[in-house]
Formats: structure tokens, C-alpha cells, sequence
């Protein structure tokens, strides 16, 4: 961008099945999310390199429904929001969406200026399905849902997650503040809701393993609570793949967490 040019921030929220990708982050090897909207924003505004910053580099195969992404472009040739999101969604492939573009402050930054997360972790306890496989593990022995519940609590608060993360040493403080977690169900599947205002590196995932041995009758729930105080990623059971998992919202100073939960699986709430 040419010196002294007028700058717009620009705020989007996007939706995608990860399935095809190797995570949001730009990588050598595989394409991901980044790269492609990147490169359709290139072309947008005239072939200038574009950096989107994204509120979270969710993994290979996870989805979201709401990631926050920002960027900066220059004012001319002038283009508005609204056109930002229409002439997107006609670049991009089919798997990923853009829900709104917006003209933000030029301070916003969608990592850094997030207060919040909600993700939902998806479990099929049902036949296999073809039309839900790719987006929930399927677990068909999984029925201690009271137990499940039990256990999910004993998550809430500020703890010191390093059982639960990957790589937990390259964290120079591994506590996070989880603000709430639920189970919710929708027939055979089940959701398990985490909100916090940050999460380790595969966190969730290893969260929602340890859970599933609890929703298998396995251990019983205060095995998660004697977990957490371990402090030792040796004793986290398993982590959960990567399909299941969906990034729900992402939250900024001002906005509203209540109505967060989900009313149906998150893969139909688009």
C-alpha cells in the first residue's frame, strides 16, 4: 500500500467446513482457510497482498460457524461492506462463507481485541449417519449423559489447564477462565459447549476425549476434577478428532454472551 493512502479496517465474520483444509493459518504444506480468503482478497482490491488476522488458527479439519477475521485495505477504489461480502462469497469456494463484512475502527484487531470464545464439540450416539459422519464422532456406547454433565462442571473457572493442552510447556501461563460449559442434546447427537475467554492448544479437543470416557461409563466424574489438578498432559485420556469440532462465536468488548447455547447442532445453524 502506497504511503500517505487512506486505510479501512475491515471486519468479517466467516463460516467453513474444514474438512478440506489443513487448519485456518497459512502453512508451506497445505492449503488452509487463511490463504484462500487471502488470495480472494487480493483480487478484490486489485491484486495488492492482502493479511487477514484471524481471531483463532483453528487445526486441520475443525470448522467454524462465527471465526472474526480483520484486515486493512485502502480506501480507493472505494468499496463498500456490503459489497466486500457479496463479491467474497462469489470468489470463494462453497465451503467457506462470509456472514458480514464491516467498516470497523482501525484499532480492532480480531485476535487481540476478542474478550471470548464459544466452541461446541459434536457426538453422534446413534447409528452412523452419512449426512452428520463428517461432523461428529461417532461414539454409540456414549449414554452416561447425567454423569457427563457432572463432569463438564468441574471444568468452570480459572484453572490451570496443562492437562488438557498440547505442547503446554511453550505456554509461559497455561491458566484459563472458563465462563461456562453445558450439555445439550438433539436426539442421538450430543454437544458439549465450552465458553472461556481463551483456550490452549488443543484444549478443547482433549477436554472433550476426557469427557467421553466419562460419557462411556469408564471413569467416573471426579476422575476430571483429579485431572485438572494433576497438572500433567500424561494423565489427559485421549483427544477428541478434529471433525467434530465447530468454533461458535467469538465475542468483543460490548457484545452480549447470553443466548449463546445452541438450539439445534451446529452444523444447521448457518
Amino acid at each position: 500500500m502506497a504511503e500517505n493512502e487512506t486505510i479501512r479496517t475491515f471486519r468479517l465474520e466467516i463460516s467453513y467446513d474444514g474438512t478440506a483444509y489443513h487448519g485456518w493459518q497459512r502453512q508451506p504444506n497445505g492449503i488452509t482457510v487463511q490463504e484462500v480468503l487471502e488470495d480472494k482478497l487480493s483480487r478484490l482490491f486489485g491484486g495488492i497482498p492482502i493479511r487477514v488476522q484471524g481471531s483463532s488458527r483453528t487445526d486441520a479439519g475443525v470448522h467454524a460457524l462465527g471465526l472474526v477475521g480483520s484486515f486493512r485495505a485502502p480506501e480507493s477504489p472505494y468499496i463498500p461492506d456490503w459489497k466486500v461480502k457479496k463479491a467474497l462469497n462469489r470468489l470463494l469456494p462453497d465451503d467457506i462463507r462470509i456472514r458480514s463484512a464491516q467498516i470497523v475502527s482501525d484499532d480492532f484487531n480480531a485476535r487481540f481485541s476478542a474478550c471470548a470464545k464459544s466452541y461446541v464439540y459434536m457426538v453422534n450416539t446413534g447409528d452412523i449417519n452419512p449426512f452428520t459422519n463428517r461432523y461428529c464422532w461417532h461414539m454409540e456406547d456414549m449414554t452416561e449423559l447425567d454423569a457427563l454433565r457432572e463432569a463438564i462442571d468441574c471444568l468452570k473457572g480459572e484453572h490451570d489447564f496443562t492437562t488438557f493442552a498440547v505442547e503446554a510447556a511453550k505456554y509461559e501461563d497455561p491458566v484459563r477462565h472458563i465462563l461456562d460449559t453445558r450439555i445439550v442434546t438433539f436426539g442421538p447427537l450430543v454437544g458439549m459447549y465450552f465458553l472461556g475467554t481463551g483456550f490452549l492448544y488443543k484444549m478443547v479437543r482433549s477436554m472433550a476425549g476426557a469427557l467421553m470416557f466419562v460419557g462411556r461409563g469408564r471413569i467416573p466424574p471426579s476422575e476430571i476434577k483429579a485431572m485438572l489438578e494433576a497438572r500433567n498432559r500424561l494423565r489427559c485420556k485421549d483427544t477428541a478428532p478434529a471433525k467434530g469440532l465447530f468454533l461458535k462465536k467469538v465475542f468483543y468488548e460490548g457484545e452480549s454472551m447470553e443466548g449463546d447455547l445452541p438450539e439445534r447442532p451446529p452444523f444447521w445453524m448457518f
